[in-house]
């Protein structure tokens, strides 16, 4: 795109200029903030910068000025410290050099933060003795959000700017250094971020301990039946919809058993479901155990029946093809009891249960329409293979989550 001064257009003069910054960035965190000029003309035209607004003006017709920043040809280098001397505001002010009438001033205000949180990497390995560098997830009112390493030396945010804990400990470097395994000692721990400023905004998160010995039980609840198919109909018909996928089981209670053999070298946790038992034996310092009893998922929907061909007394009057089934709904997850031993509650954080309901079905696929007759003396090869058809009916809808089997119910035995 070639490049303009104002002065090149004869037949109308500039008007007035409308600064546009780019109002979704995080210039209040990088200090880097581009924005552009729009220049309105008394024959009401209107012509852009290039750079940010993608328009052909040369910014070398533009003087801009701010005591919080300075200007290379349509990004705004702004100094942080300044804006915040400046009750967090940052003023550019542009006037057109040609015509100084021609001016505009724009008030940009940092805005303000709304939540914080704390999470973990993904994959991270939550083992005795090892180290973590938790992320922290800042988000402000004009939708940025911006994530960090509070250790990092490259971070956008000033490291005293927020308090990180592990449990009630505070974190000073962002680096958290898990203690060695310890048999009285919790299971679990939490970590937690405060901003400074605003103590109100803050986040807490509790993470459990991982094992080598790790172990998953899974009892199954069968899924829901699928759909019949629809035979396809006769000739000029509608084909019909696809029959309704059943709704998965629901899963049945299961009980744990948890408790820790004499002398407290073995962690057992023992499932019952229907009669059935499994059993499990954890070397204490490495437990994690996940229990499995999400309810059935719902059947698949059944297809849709094709629509009849025309006739060939009426070759335009080929139906459309049936709708798919719609998928069955998911089965209940199991209600969960704990029963465990008092000398083995340190452990229940090692225990995950993920009893949600199954996942509906799938909605069966659309019937084809039917054929249209072909009217044709000498149909070509191509036409006799492939025929024109209506319309394909459409894919049956999925079939709803199925209830979650609830919190689990939790049993201190002496």
């Amino acid at each position: 795109m070639p490049l303009y001064s104002l002065a090149s257009t004869h037949a109308a003069a500039p008007k007035s200029i409308r600064i546009r910054p780019d109002l979704a960035g995080h210039w209040f965190l990088d200090g880097k903030l581009e924005f552009g000029c729009e220049v309105a003309y008394t024959n009401g035209g209107k012509r852009r910068t290039a750079g940010y607004l993608n328009g052909n003006v040369l910014w070398s017709e533009f003087f801009c000025t701010s005591e919080q920043a300075t200007f290379d040809n349509g990004v705004c280098y702004v100094d942080l410290a300044a804006v915040m001397r400046n009750q967090q505001t940052l003023v550019i002010e542009v006037q057109c050099i040609e015509y100084p009438l021609i001016k505009a001033s724009f008030t940009l205000k940092v805005p303000p933060l709304t939540s914080i949180g704390v999470a973990l990497p993904k994959r991270s390995k939550l083992r005795y003795g090892s180290t973590l560098e938790p992320l922290v997830t800042v988000a402000y009112a004009n939708g940025v959000e911006y994530v960090f390493e509070p250790s990092g030396a490259d971070a956008l945010i000033a490291s005293d700017s927020l308090e990180l804990y592990f449990n009630q400990t505070r974190i000073l470097d962002g680096r958290i250094e898990l203690p060695p395994y310890s048999f009285g000692a919790d299971h679990a721990f939490t970590i937690s971020v405060v901003w400074k400023s605003k103590p109100w905004i803050n986040d807490l998160q509790q993470f459990s301990y991982d094992g080598n010995d790790d172990c998953t039980v899974k009892f199954s609840a069968s899924s829901g039946r699928i759909g019949a198919n629809q035979t396809p109909a006769p000739a000029g018909m509608i084909g019909a919809d696809g029959f309704y996928g059943g709704s998965g089981v629901d899963g049945l209670p299961v009980e744990l058993r948890v408790y820790l053999n004499a002398d407290q070298t073995v962690l057992h946790v023992d499932a019952i479901c229907a009669g059935k038992t499994v059993q499990r034996k954890l070397n204490p310092q490495e437990a994690s155990y996940t229990l499995t009893a999400r309810g059935g998922e719902g059947g698949l929907g059944g297809v849709g029946g094709n629509g009849g061909n025309a006739p060939f007394s009426d070759p335009y009057a080929a139906g459309i093809g049936g709708n798919g089934g719609r998928g069955g709904r998911g089965g209940k997850g199991s209600p969960v009891k704990v029963i465990c031993a008092s000398g083995a509650q340190l452990f229940l954080p090692c225990i995950i249960i993920d009893n949600s309901g199954g996942d509906g079905g799938a909605g069966g696929k659309g019937g084809r329409g039917g054929a249209y007759a072909n009217t044709s003396s000498s149909p070509t090869l191509m036409q006799l293979l492939f025929p024109s058809h209506n319309y394909s009916g459409e894919k049956g809808e999925e079939g709803e989550q199925g209830e979650s089997g609830g919190e689990a119910v939790i049993e201190i035995a002496d």
